[in-house]
């Protein structure tokens, strides 16, 4: 994956998950990602849905898991997130 890739990815996955996490948390996703810090906001956001016991598509957690592998982060709690389907 390219940076551009990542970059576009990062954005489309916060804005999915941006109503499914509560407000505790979504103001630091979104500024790390306004801020261009990319992997405090998907690392944030991973943190976030596994701390909220949120449960998220398949769909949803394989992207996660493409970006968290990018950034060559552990997917201990990202492997803890249950998914709908």
């Amino acid at each position: 994956m390219e940076v551009n890739d990542y970059i576009r990815r990062t954005l489309r996955i916060i804005d999915q998950l941006a109503p499914k996490i509560s407000p505790k948390y979504l103001p630091i996703v979104r500024d790390a990602a306004g801020a261009g810090a990319w992997d405090l906001a998907i690392t944030t956001l991973v943190g976030a849905v596994w701390e909220e016991g949120v449960v998220i598509t398949t769909a949803e957690k394989d992207a996660l898991r493409e970006l968290m592998e990018y950034l060559q982060e552990p997917l201990t709690r990202l492997e803890q997130i249950r998914t709908s389907d």
